[in-house]
């Protein structure tokens, strides 16, 4: 009877245990919830792109409590709403790991990174007065280009990948200059007309019938300006552009002089010249060269003492007699002489060597002034027999008329900017042409006997 009992006690233990059992498994599977539900939004603009923050929300995940991203860079982040920014373009794989209670889900999605579009941009130094001759100076304000090019619009297509270039157009007009920057995500355009004016020029010569240095603006030839009074009669004119100084030959003083443009600071540069005529500057090494015609030599003047000595005479050639223009160019000197038999062009080099006569008689005439063309390499002379100003290349091949005169010539003056030239003989009258001749017209009709010319480029 006993140990029935205690069966029985241990079979009622036994289901009680038994059905709290069940009972505390019901109750937990009831705590537990339902799984969780990854789900995300990226941000909705139009075009991700490098460099832009970027927004990621699980807001639409479900019975999640903890939010773990992967960007697919090697980045990652923690929380429901994130944010994240691509240094690339590319796609990229996101993974978001929505979790809770244990459980989890994982939702991945591909994020297309565009690259950056540039903003091209520039800015134009002086804008409102560019002039022909003059460097233009282009600054970029460009963002997030990789590279850049300019192309600055001229007939050459003229090009640079310069950050803040610099360009010089050599004729007027309207150009118009791009520059194209290229990023990451494309390439994109800006551009601007600029407008390059003319320079404005001006004619200076000798005028000995009263002793005076004058000059005639080329945009109004109808007003000649005295500029200063002569010491004496005056052969050669020349101008030093960098020191902004005219140097001129004084035949009744025998004196070769240089004054500013003013007129103000005349000073003696070689006295005792024996029928100083034309003059020819090279002031970057310091020399002047004068032809002295009556001692039938071209003279050096060492600018920085004034000493002189015989470059060329009749010594180096016998035929050199009776010199009287001159010029220079690339180390080079260019020379008329009127003696018979020394006619017409000479050449020699700036170190005293290799004087030869490269046009004769028979091909250019006899005469004074003469010109080189240093842009375009052509001497101009004059052929005072013939009554005409000739053309020739720089080797004294392919003589070609290009003008008319009337009296000796001395002045000759080239502006290859404008394509023109300019000359004007004893007879005061100055006439104009293209360098080719074409389209001669009288300038003016000064009525005094006109010697050296030069041009020069106003401020």
């Amino acid at each position: 009877m006993r140990l029935n009992n205690i069966k029985t006690y241990i079979y009622q233990l036994f289901a009680v245990l038994l059905i709290s059992g069940i009972f505390v498994s019901c109750n937990e599977d009831d705590e537990a919830g339902p799984d969780p539900v990854a789900a995300f939004e990226v941000t909705t603009d139009p075009e991700l792109r490098e460099g832009e923050t970027i927004t990621f929300s699980a807001t639409s995940s479900e019975n999640a409590v903890t939010f773990n991203w992967s960007f697919g860079d090697g980045n990652s982040d923690v929380g429901e709403t994130v944010t994240h920014v691509y240094e690339a373009p590319g796609s990229y794989e996101v993974t978001l790991e929505a979790s809770a209670d244990g459980k989890r889900d994982v939702t991945t999605q591909t994020v297309t990174i565009g690259g950056i579009i540039p903003t091209p941009s520039f800015t134009v130094e002086n804008a409102d007065n560019l002039k022909v001759g003059q460097a233009v100076a282009f600054t970029s304000t460009t963002t997030d280009a990789t590279s850049i090019v300019w192309n600055f619009g001229d007939a050459g297509n003229s090009t640079s990948t310069e950050a803040n270039p610099t360009f010089t157009y050599l004729t007027p007009g309207d150009y118009t200059v791009s520059l194209t920057a290229t990023g990451t995500g494309g390439e994109a355009t800006s551009e601007q007309t600029i407008t390059i004016q003319a320079n404005q020029f001006e004619l200076y010569f000798i005028d000995n019938d009263n002793l005076k240095i004058r000059k005639i603006a080329l945009s109004d030839t109808e007003v000649i300006v005295d500029v200063f009074d002569l010491p004496g009669f005056s052969f050669g004119l020349a101008y030093d552009d960098v020191n902004e100084e005219l140097y001129f030959t004084d035949d009744d003083n025998a004196t070769l002089y240089k004054n500013s443009l003013d007129g103000s600071s005349q000073t003696e540069i070689a006295t005792g010249l024996n029928g100083g005529r034309d003059i020819a500057l090279d002031i970057a090494n310091d020399r002047a060269y004068v032809v002295e015609r009556s001692s039938d030599q071209i003279t050096q003047i060492d600018l920085t003492d004034n000493s002189t000595s015989a470059l060329y005479s009749v010594s180096d050639d016998e035929f050199f007699l009776l010199p009287v223009g001159l010029d220079i160019h690339n180390g080079e000197l260019f020379a008329t002489a009127v003696d018979f038999d020394a006619e017409t062009v000479w050449t020699g080099n700036t170190d005293g060597s290799g004087i030869s006569k490269i046009i004769d008689y028979g091909g250019g005439g006899f005469g004074y002034g003469i010109e080189v063309d240093k842009v375009n390499d052509k001497i101009y002379f004059d052929d005072n027999d013939g009554g005409q100003i000739f053309r020739s290349d720089l080797d004294g091949s392919n003589v070609e008329k290009v003008g008319n005169t009337t009296d000796r010539t001395y002045g000759i003056a080239i502006d290859s900017e404008s394509g023109k030239y300019y000359w004007a003989g004893r007879d005061g009258i100055i006439r104009v042409a293209n360098l080719d001749g074409t389209e001669e017209e009288i300038l003016a009709e000064t009525g005094v006997d006109i010697r050296g010319m030069i041009i020069r480029k106003a401020e």
